[in-house]
């Protein structure tokens, strides 16, 4: 495997009370943005992270989700320590981009929740074991593998703990997002909006207009889209077979993903892979 692979992570950090140079109550404030995703892990202590409008205190057990691109800061109130690890989302694998619709639809907030026991411990091993990974020599793909299950776990206790958000005011945007979570753990397979729908007793055209007024497009057009974003991924990361590659995401025809994949992108899959890889 080569080191593309794990390009998903940039780098991994970790900070303790000594590194603020702080007393109780003073603390240190740092402002800056990245280009890239942040997630940190408030191991102990407390403090504040900011936006231009938001001011969030954090202690042990949270989580903080920063969108990039977003100019924000941080101070630590009681010395503090932690994890963090910034990283592309655009470059996971499709099967978990539906955590991060809320991040494209409003990229200027920061998110945070707060773990329980077990999920603290849950995040911990995460953390420790796609730390390990990063680190590592290992270029394999149980290597990969671990590291991206171990990242996805932290996600997913991310998500399970940060709350229902405020848009979602009624039932039909629940089941919404439901079909939104199969979408993304299915759309490699032969799956139809008709399934879809009535595996959630709504009719199809329904489903449709539900769909289309949560997400701007169908929900057959988001599979096919969501296929092809995971075809550039491992176009970009791996060195498949472009057949295969087509296969693995969902396509029964080779010559119709090459005709979604130009429609999309102006230029062949191999074209696409050499300009990008």
């Amino acid at each position: 495997m080569e080191n593309s692979e794990k390009s998903f992570v940039i780098s991994m950090e970790h900070f303790k009370p000594h590194t603020f140079q702080a007393e109780q109550g003073e603390g240190l404030f740092m402002s800056h943005s990245h280009e890239y995703d942040e997630l940190t892990l408030i191991l102990d202590g407390e403090g504040y992270y900011s936006s231009s409008d938001q001011n969030i205190k954090v202690a042990a057990g949270d989580i903080i989700l920063i969108p990039p691109r977003l100019h924000h800061g941080f101070v630590c109130t009681k010395p503090w320590q932690g994890i963090s690890v910034h990283f592309f989302h655009d470059k996971l694998p499709a099967h978990c981009q539906y955590l991060f619709h809320e991040t494209e639809r409003e990229p200027h907030r920061i998110r945070s929740a707060h773990l329980q026991d077990d999920d603290m411990r849950w995040a911990e091993i995460s953390f420790f074991q796609l730390e390990k990974e990063w680190k590592s020599e290992r270029r394999d793909i149980d290597s990969y593998n671990l590291m991206r299950i171990a990242f996805e776990t932290t996600l997913l206790v991310f998500q399970r703990n940060k709350g229902t958000p405020m848009r979602l005011t009624n039932a039909d945007q629940l089941v919404i997002e439901e079909i939104l979570k199969e979408i993304h753990s299915s759309y490699h397979t032969q799956i139809t909006v008709n399934e879809l729908a009535a595996r959630h007793f709504l009719s199809e055209s329904n489903l449709r207009k539900k769909f289309s007024e949560s997400y701007g497009v169908s929900p057959k057009q988001y599979i096919i889209n969501l296929r092809l974003m995971e075809a550039k991924r491992l176009l970009q990361q791996t060195n498949k077979v472009i057949e295969w590659i087509s296969a693995e995401v969902g396509f029964t025809s080779s010559s119709r993903f090459y005709e979604f994949f130009i429609k999309l992108t102006g230029v062949t899959p191999l074209e696409w892979r050499k300009q990008n890889q």
